[in-house]
């Protein structure tokens, strides 16, 4: 007779993922009972699987995610089969565009394939509306999961990076992971690739005390003591024969490196960039990395450290032209806001013209370190026929280039016409103004413009108004 059940079964491929960061009731086992079960109740042979065990769903580029596509779903001579059978959305991907999610879904459409969701059955083609907002909203909770689970681990890194421990990573050339136990008291050092056994041990850093460590204090002493290049330091450690991390020859990326990183001093420092969710890495500003300075052990005096990173930047163009292009863009923004002030105060636009460009407004780009931050004003000498001018910070990277701003006396200044301000400083909170007072000191400066020179005295009238 007929066998009826064979000639209306259809057929199927699996997908099973299983991320490390999943739970237990999201493991393959798990997931391939339900789809079983729900190929057996609506009459479906599943042919194949592919499964992706500990792979993140952030990204398409699976193994098993990848054969899917390759070797089913676009290879016109794989078997006939009619649908993909998968767990839930979130075993499809946890894709941080949603529409990335719907492109691959798309996909096994236009090959005559229909992703079916196995917890939540087929689509209700009567209410095709409702099943699409349905899945949009659970592959936004899905995305979501990742973003909220990254953001718990992003800032319980920042907690523990915050007092001065190690939030992963290896250790940089010539120093070595420190374990600690719960009471923060030294266990072992940790070989490379173990990691803690205790989630409340601490990892932090100490120099090996070895070979490597005396290269890099031999690095620094040949840069700041002897005054060699970057090149001859790299030419000097090859010739003798003495390898870089795994074994490899110096060259000046590698020198470089080793001079401007700040563990050497004892600094802990994370979230010099951004790179979560498997999105485009890119650096971010120093103002939004954590710094704990003398969190462990040294391996250079900061003196001679400081020293080192003065000598390095004025060695690079780079740095210096990244600083003049920065005070330019800065001093375009604040002319054309203060420009843009004036004209709202009834100034004409040739008032204003003459006012920004007659201000004695300075600008210096800010300069950090693990213990300070400084700034070098250079005074003209037509601002020094002034009482005050208006000091300007400006940072070299970030898009909000001037962040601090001083009122100088013009007697602060040396005979040089320099003035060398540091953040630890008296005269730093002496003379630093918050910006919701900006107007009125530039109010001020304007009044004071106009005492300078018996012919301003009746110019910029305007300016009477203003109650200052």
């Amino acid at each position: 007779m007929f066998n009826i059940a064979q000639q209306t079964s259809k057929s199927a491929v699996a997908y099973y993922r299983h991320s490390a960061e999943d739970k237990q009731e999201n493991s393959v086992a798990i997931q391939r009972s339900h789809v079983e079960r729900f190929a057996l109740e609506n009459n479906i042979v599943i042919i194949h699987e592919e499964i992706d065990e500990g792979v993140s769903g952030l990204l398409a580029n699976r193994p098993g995610f990848e054969r899917l596509f390759d070797n089913w779903i676009k290879n016109f001579n794989a078997p006939y089969f009619e649908y993909v059978l998968v767990y839930d959305v979130s075993r499809w991907g946890r894709f941080q565009d949603q529409d990335q999610a719907g492109h691959y879904v798309y996909l096994c459409k236009k090959h005559g394939k229909e992703v079916v969701y196995v917890s939540r059955g087929f689509v209700d083609v009567s209410n095709q509306l409702f099943s699409s907002l349905e899945i949009s909203i659970q592959r936004y909770m899905a995305a979501e999961y990742s973003r909220q689970l990254s953001e718990k681990v992003f800032y319980g890194c920042v907690k523990v990076s915050e007092q001065g421990y190690s939030a992963g990573g290896m250790a940089v050339y010539g120093m070595a992971r420190k374990l600690l136990d719960v009471n923060k008291k030294p266990i072992r050092i940790l070989t490379a690739g173990e990691h803690k056994q205790i989630a409340n041990e601490r990892v932090s850093f100490v120099p090996k005390n070895d070979d490597t460590t005396e290269t890099v204090r031999k690095i620094f002493d040949l840069f700041v003591n002897n005054r060699l290049t970057i090149s001859e330091i790299a030419s000097y450690l090859n010739q003798r024969r003495i390898f870089s991390s795994n074994n490899k020859q110096w060259d000046k990326s590698k020198i470089i490196k080793i001079l401007v990183d700040e563990t050497y001093i004892g600094t802990r420092i994370y979230n010099k960039t951004w790179g979560r969710l498997k999105q485009k890495s890119y650096k971010n500003p120093r103002s939004e990395w954590v710094i704990v300075p003398d969190a462990f052990e040294s391996t250079i005096d900061k003196d001679i450290f400081k020293k080192a990173q003065e000598r390095i930047y004025w060695m690079f163009p780079s740095n210096w032209r990244k600083g003049i292009n920065a005070i330019k863009k800065a001093r375009k923004n604040i002319n054309n806001d203060i420009r843009k002030w004036l004209l709202s105060k009834e100034a004409t636009e040739f008032e204003a013209d003459e006012l920004v460009s007659e201000l004695p407004i300075l600008f210096s780009v800010k300069l950090e370190n693990e213990i300070n931050s400084y700034w070098c004003f250079l005074i003209s000498e037509k601002a020094r026929n002034c009482d005050n001018v208006l000091g300007i910070s400006v940072l070299t990277d970030s898009k909000k280039r001037a962040n601090e701003f001083f009122i100088f006396s013009t007697k602060d200044f040396t005979s040089t016409n320099f003035l060398i301000l540091s953040e630890n400083s008296p005269l730093y909170h002496k003379t630093k103004i918050e910006t919701q007072n900006l107007e009125k000191d530039i109010g001020n400066l304007i009044q004071q413009l106009r005492n300078t020179k018996p012919w301003y005295k009746n110019k910029y009238t305007f300016i009477d108004g203003f109650g200052f």
